[in-house]
């Protein structure tokens, strides 16, 4: 019981280091950075895509450049049918640097970051088999801490580095012996350096940007069909938004703007694969352990490559992409490996507001595509088949009702040379998803309540989850959440095993 009670009291207090490192990062002085808000230094944050440049320039500039991962306004101007109220990539005028802007470029460097509590609790996951992981009750108890530190080099050019941390105290409390290393070793506790990147103008209509990055590509908030750059941290399916699950990825982009064009090239330096849930969580599918992920390695001939072209005009605008990109979804060879191959993509998004309402549609093809190998005469068979697929998407949002907004998304991905080979595999020729969204602020915009149902299948009865939570702003640097989220187990593989995860969760983000 001394030797429990002892390893308990460690786990804490390791829980409590996390907090206690941002308590004391709340009383090293900044100076006049420290007064700034968040969400007004632009000139050196990390969703800030450019440098603040002549004014001449930012007519012809994409918002995307600016706030590379914000979605952007919350209204529709219905007069001037502008889509900058909708979405990230919209035109821009900057009449004049605010005072707020002026005196974090005379300061040079900012630090930000947050103190995140997390709890989360199942509501009906069935007792376990013998042998397995009992996911029942508790399954958060979580201490994390985000930072983010800007420095602005030249006058054009600055640096960016964030990282986070957490600790889940549950899985001691739980008793440690019950997982499995794999799932603490992912779960429990985590050091991540997450962006890291310096960026500038080499002209006044070119700009470069190397280092760990997220480049969102797309129109879509809800389903990936060209946002292909980034893998996901898919570890807890449903519990956080796309934007959220970007892994930052080392590589080179440089951008021209000409005109209303915008031309950006990529090299990408380092391949990262989707985080998956892996033997011993309650996510995952399978009754044993998969093989480990075989990632390409970071030599030069695999480099991959991938180029845009984005136009903007009032109120609408659309973007082409091509990339040859390793997948960043694992397939099984004939050797019991999980290896990754070279696919070939070319897609186009865009989008059309009309009034109250923005239309959104993408679609892309993908060559190349590979599939696991195949159980014959128990004997594993290689699938040397390179599949296509064509995925496409339509969408609308509404946001004609007061202090509310609605959106609707759904994507069919069709196994283009679908065969006896894919279905023994478990493929299915066409995968329906659907998503739709629900949001709406009370009380001046301190709290926002929010609906998100995301299901598959034709008649979106094969698998998914419904998510609905509260956010309310205690103060300007404090926000509490309370959600619940409700899964549907389906066929597809993902969601074989995942109506059993209900649960409710909460957390409390302190910001400095």
């Amino acid at each position: 019981m001394k030797c429990l009670n002892s390893l308990i009291c460690r786990r804490f207090t390791c829980f409590v280091f996390i907090i206690s490192i941002g308590l004391i990062l709340l009383n090293t002085p900044l100076g006049a950075a420290d007064d700034i808000p968040l969400k007004n230094q632009d000139n050196i944050h990390a969703d800030d895509e450019s440098i603040m440049k002549n004014q001449t320039k930012s007519v012809e500039k994409d918002l995307d450049d600016f706030f590379e991962d914000d979605p952007g306004p919350d209204s529709l101007d219905k007069n001037a049918g502008d889509l900058d109220e909708f979405f990230s990539d919209g035109e821009i005028q900057i009449d004049s640097i605010p005072d707020s802007q002026t005196a974090l470029i005379d300061k040079n460097y900012s630090l930000n970051g947050n103190i995140n509590i997390k709890t989360g609790y199942r509501l009906n996951h069935d007792s376990p088999l013998p042998g397995f992981t009992d996911h029942r009750g508790l399954f958060d108890l979580k201490g994390e801490i985000d930072i983010e530190f800007g420095y602005k080099i030249f006058s054009s050019y600055d640096f960016f580095v964030s990282g986070s941390a957490f600790y889940n105290l549950a899985y001691e409390l739980n008793n440690r012996n019950h997982y499995t290393n794999k799932f603490l070793d992912d779960n429990e506790k985590d050091l991540e350096l997450d962006k890291l990147f310096i960026r500038g103008s080499l002209t006044n209509a070119f700009d470069i940007k190397l280092g760990r990055q997220v480049v969102v590509w797309g129109k879509s908030d809800n389903i990936r069909v060209t946002d292909i750059l980034n893998p996901l941290d898919l570890r807890e399916p449903g519990m956080t938004d796309i934007e959220d699950l970007r892994l930052p990825v080392f590589m080179t982009r440089l951008d021209y703007y000409f005109f209303n064009l915008s031309l950006s090239g990529f090299l990408i330096h380092e391949h990262r694969s989707h985080k998956m849930p892996v033997f011993g969580s309650s996510y995952f599918y399978l009754p044993n352990s998969l093989p480990e992920d075989t990632d390409p390695s970071d030599r030069i001939e695999n480099t991959e490559f991938a180029l845009s072209l984005s136009a903007t005009y009032p109120g609408f605008d659309i973007s082409f992409y091509m990339a040859d990109i390793y997948d960043n979804s694992a397939y099984l060879n004939a050797k019991n490996q999980r290896v990754h191959g070279k696919i070939s993509m070319a897609g186009v998004a865009a989008n059309k507001a009309f009034g109250n309402f923005l239309y959104k549609a993408e679609a892309a093809l993908f060559k190349g595509i590979r599939l696991s190998a195949l159980q014959k005469n128990f004997i594993f068979v290689e699938n040397l088949h390179d599949y296509s697929r064509f995925d496409f998407l339509v969408g609308v949002e509404y946001s004609g009702l007061k202090d509310t907004r609605l959106s609707f998304e759904a994507a069919d991905k069709w196994l283009i040379d679908y065969d006896d080979d894919a279905q023994k595999g478990g493929n299915r020729e066409h995968m329906v998803q659907y998503a739709l969204r629900v949001s709406r602020t009370f009380l001046n915009e301190v709290m926002e309540f929010s609906i998100l149902a995301s299901l598959y299948g034709k008649t979106a009865d094969d698998g998914g989850f419904l998510r609905t939570q509260g956010v309310y702003d205690m103060s300007d640097d404090i926000s509490f959440t309370l959600g619940v989220i409700f899964y549907k187990s389906g066929s597809n593989a993902m969601l074989w095993q995942i109506g059993e995860n209900d649960s409710i969760f909460s957390s409390i983000v302190y910001s400095f």
